[in-house]
């Protein structure tokens, strides 16, 4: 990186931890540049609209945050998320999966796979049904009801495996099992001899509904010691993920169970 471009950058990230209007006295203090240097790059940033002169003094510009608001939230989902699946992916020895909420469907955002991990038959960029997924059903449980009979419609939905739920109501009750325990099982509702358990993923300031989920023979997935083991692996991704994306995390609490559930 150029000295140039170095300092400039340096003088955003000044603006934006202070978070209000500085002066220039202030700023070539803090900042360690002398006032004309300061005030040349200020006047450039100024001409490209990343810093505005108010009555405050200095601070970020409008013309910054709509650069802001035109990277994918999912690109920068993945890139901070990614380490952390791999991770999770060694800590379990399953294949363990990224996914977002898109329309009515889930998409495989990344995937990080173990040595002795099971190959699933689905990739990255692949879309899947929310109802008979792992990541599928965690991401249901934080909808409201009415947005999950939207996206089911009256039913009855395809039958991809003979465990496979197909009655919205059914799934609906799922969804709210998922919301009540915090993770959401497929047990081989979408692929015969897979388990799955997810968690749900969830950004605060944005509509991003997302899920992490750990994958593996259903032989090894039911035994109580290695699920708990898993739960608490994802639990931790989970919350690493969210430090990650958003260091205060603060989530609207998620509708409540539906009525007439077990």
């Amino acid at each position: 990186m150029s000295e140039s471009a170095g300092k400039a950058l340096d003088i955003l990230f000044y603006l934006a931890n202070v978070g209000e209007g500085v002066s220039l006295a202030r700023l070539s203090k803090e900042t360690g540049m002398n006032k004309a240097t300061a005030l040349r790059y200020l006047n450039v940033l100024e001409s490209k609209g990343v810093v505005e002169r108010c009555l405050s003094g200095w601070t970020l510009g409008l013309s910054l945050f709509e650069l802001g608001s035109k990277v994918p939230v999912r690109q920068l989902v993945a890139e901070k998320v990614r380490p952390i699946i791999e991770r999770l992916a060694r800590e379990s020895g399953e294949s363990v999966n990224l996914a977002y909420l898109a329309g009515e469907t889930a998409i495989y955002l990344d995937r990080a796979e173990a040595n002795r991990s099971l190959r699933m038959r689905s990739m990255p960029g692949d879309r899947l049904p929310l109802y008979c997924t792992g990541v599928g059903k965690a991401i249901l449980s934080q909808l409201s009801e009415e947005r999950i009979r939207a996206i089911l419609g009256p039913g009855p939905l395809p039958k991809i495996t003979e465990s496979t739920y197909t009655d919205p109501d059914e799934i609906i009750c799922e969804a709210g099992r998922a919301r009540e325990s915090g993770y959401g099982i497929d047990r081989e509702e979408f692929e015969i001899g897979l388990t799955c358990y997810a968690m749900p993923l969830r950004l605060p300031g944005s509509d991003f509904v997302g899920a992490i989920s750990i994958s593996g023979p259903t032989a090894r997935m039911k035994n109580p010691e290695i699920r708990d083991r898993f739960l608490a692996l994802l639990a931790q991704a989970v919350q690493d993920a969210t430090d990650v994306l958003s260091p205060s995390h603060h989530f609207e609490d998620p509708p409540k169970k539906p009525e007439g559930c077990a």
